[in-house]
């Protein structure tokens, strides 16, 4: 994706203004900074008809220690949604767990995790991050995946790789597969820069995994796209345990109410933390046409 030069002028003085202003632009797309605050938010989705999912703020942690932090906010999570009697997974970075230097201990944080999970019979999703790590964290998902069956990955679109990620993953049993276009900045070798391409990229992966066994985390806030899967859902005659739309915190509400109203299954991601303002430059650098999004809901609930 691009953007205009006032969106990267804009990025660009973002670490020198004041950080009340930058949440205001963040705090519409973020929880809070406490794990209450993503249970309130959460208990009103599901009141709104939406289930949860509730993302723990940081990435690319450095220490064991961290890791360890890490972890354990994720078990208080999944005590907080049980005690609170939310209908709501988790999802997690794998580089949070400290993929990017201790390939091994990331592995054992999930396992870990993963233990918990299953105890309190809740889901996870493996979040996907830029093409660096796509093996190994496909990887990790392959080996997880049948021993913990409430476990499931992320399929960026853009990439031109993932077509054939979904065929592999498919031939090698169920699968559960969030399906969104990604926000990372790719090199064009790797990844389609048009917006068309991405969206038929995405269109036609969606329709591969319909026809297939997968369960589908259709994740997107694009019209078209969303105009074209409740196409394909009618044309394969999907059930509704197979699929799911899913959104973002304070994204696109208005078509978010429709999908609900219509009967469509849909989640919301939850993210929140004490990392919310590393979160949002982070987010920002990566995709700087978000920030034409941001300011115009600034002004305009949808």
């Amino acid at each position: 994706m691009t953007a205009n030069p006032l969106h990267n002028a804009v990025v660009g003085l973002m670490p020198y203004l004041p950080r009340a202003l930058i949440w205001r632009f963040s705090r519409r797309y973020i929880a809070g900074t406490r794990l209450s605050d993503a249970y309130r938010t959460v208990s009103e989705l599901n009141a709104a008809g939406c289930t949860g999912t509730i993302d723990v703020l940081g990435e690319d942690v450095t220490t064991a220690a961290q890791v360890g932090t890490a972890l354990e906010l994720y078990r208080e999570a999944l005590d907080g949604i049980r005690d609170n009697g939310l209908d709501c997974g988790i999802s997690v970075k794998l580089s949070e767990f400290g993929l990017r230097f201790d390939v091994e201990g990331c592995r054992k944080a999930m396992h870990s995790l993963l233990e918990s999970a299953r105890d309190h019979d809740n889901f996870v999703r493996i979040d996907m991050e830029d093409s660096s790590v796509t093996d190994v964290t496909l990887e990790i998902y392959r080996n997880l995946r049948h021993e913990y069956g409430r476990l499931g990955a992320v399929i960026q679109s853009c990439l031109r790789r993932s077509r054939q990620d979904v065929i592999d993953l498919m031939a090698d049993g169920p699968t559960d597969i969030r399906l969104c276009k990604g926000i990372y900045i790719e090199p064009e070798e790797i990844a389609y820069t048009d917006a068309n391409d991405i969206r038929d990229s995405f269109s036609e992966i969606l329709d591969l995994l319909l026809k297939g066994d997968a369960r589908v985390g259709i994740a997107t806030h694009d019209p078209v796209l969303v105009e074209r899967a409740e196409a394909s859902l009618q044309r394969f005659g999907v059930g509704k345990d197979r699929y799911e739309f899913q959104m973002l915190l304070g994204v696109t509400e208005r078509l978010r109410s429709r999908l609900v109203a219509d009967g469509h299954p849909l989640r919301v991601y939850v993210p929140f933390g004490e990392l919310w303002y590393n979160y949002s430059l982070r987010r920002l650098r990566e995709n700087p046409g978000i920030v034409g999004h941001i300011i115009r809901n600034l002004f305009h609930r949808q």
